[in-house]
């Protein structure tokens, strides 16, 4: 066996923790995502100084791990639905359809199914009730734009399905994004685009697995507090950022990846736009070698801006995916 002749496959459960045929095949280049338990240790003595007494029955089951891929913009809308919770999707127009995700006010956000099957094995595996604990995208100018999805779901049971098809999607690339800071939402659109040379964006969820007297499965995989952070480098020209820092201001932010080499319809193209209320930054540090340009690296987080009511204003991803 080889990594490569493993095939990953991605639904949205329509009932929580029941388990569908993938709707995507997934090409990956990290998967990790295994079964897990807890053992309890009886400790009780035998007349002997061995510690671990005689007995470590399983206690509890899940499973849990990552999945490493390119950012496609169709299966994509997956994972956001997942992370947020909450989906509505307008279209077509142009052959074009818009998703636009937001944040659920609550602790059951939508549930996933992930089917593995690695060649040469007579059996795979389906992990249901699948949630995302964290996800991380990375953008760099010379790499493809990638994410990292850290799941939670319950232990593995067996599964046969039929070979993989995997549907043809489009991938972004650094010179993709447009980043913008602007006092308020209002002003990103006719802000200026700051030329980053990386950015890092994280998602976390905080899962809590609800074990619960009976079983050694979960009840439930919920979504607790929520949280977005990033970090971003760039060329050291001035103090700018560093005074965003120390001043305690607060910005809205825009993340726009347009992939302008794909085309849907007539003249649309796939987009990725996360707008967030209000950030402030927490740490600023420079890098000044002596034979090399100077860098700067700005971490921010999200806060909850009170005027618009929300952390994300608006988050939307555009494909030819008429629905998830």
């Amino acid at each position: 066996m080889i990594g490569r002749l493993v095939d990953v496959g991605l639904a949205r459960e329509s009932s929580r923790g029941t388990g569908v045929v993938p709707a995507y095949y997934l090409p990956r280049t990290v998967f990790t995502v295994e079964d897990k338990v807890t053992k309890v240790n009886e400790r009780s003595s035998y007349g002997n100084i061995g510690y671990e007494g005689n007995d470590a029955p399983v206690a509890l089951k899940w499973a849990e791990g990552d999945i490493e891929l390119p950012l496609f913009d169709r299966s994509f809308g997956l994972f956001l639905y997942a992370l947020l919770g909450s989906l509505s999707t307008s279209g077509p127009s142009d052959s074009l359809y818009t998703h636009t995700f937001s944040l659920a006010q609550n602790s059951q956000h939508q549930s996933l199914t992930i089917a593995v099957k690695e060649q040469g094995l007579s059996t795979s595996m389906l992990f249901q009730l699948a949630m995302i604990e964290k996800l991380e995208i990375n953008i760099v100018p010379d790499e493809i734009v990638t994410c990292r999805v850290t799941f939670m779901s319950k232990r593995s049971k067996d599964y046969s399905f039929s070979n993989a098809s995997v549907i043809a999607e489009n991938k972004f690339i650094g010179r993709h994004l447009t980043f913008k800071l602007a006092s308020l939402t209002s002003g990103l659109t006719a802000a200026s685009n700051i030329p980053l040379k990386k950015l890092t964006l994280r998602f976390e969820k905080r899962l809590k697995t609800d074990f619960v007297l009976g079983t050694v499965d979960p009840e439930d995989i919920l979504n607790q507090a929520f949280s977005i952070e990033g970090d971003l480098e760039l060329n050291l020209e001035d103090k700018t950022y560093r005074a965003l820092m120390l001043d305690g201001s607060y910005r809205a932010v825009r993340i726009d990846l347009t992939n302008t080499d794909a085309l849907i319809g007539v003249s649309s193209r796939p987009q990725f736009t996360l707008d967030l209320s209000r950030v402030h930054f927490d740490a600023w540090e420079s890098d000044r070698p002596n034979d090399e340009i100077s860098m700067q690296k700005l971490t921010f987080k999200a806060l909850y801006d009170i005027t618009n009511g929300n952390i994300i204003n608006s988050c939307t991803l555009k494909n030819a995916a008429s629905s998830y």
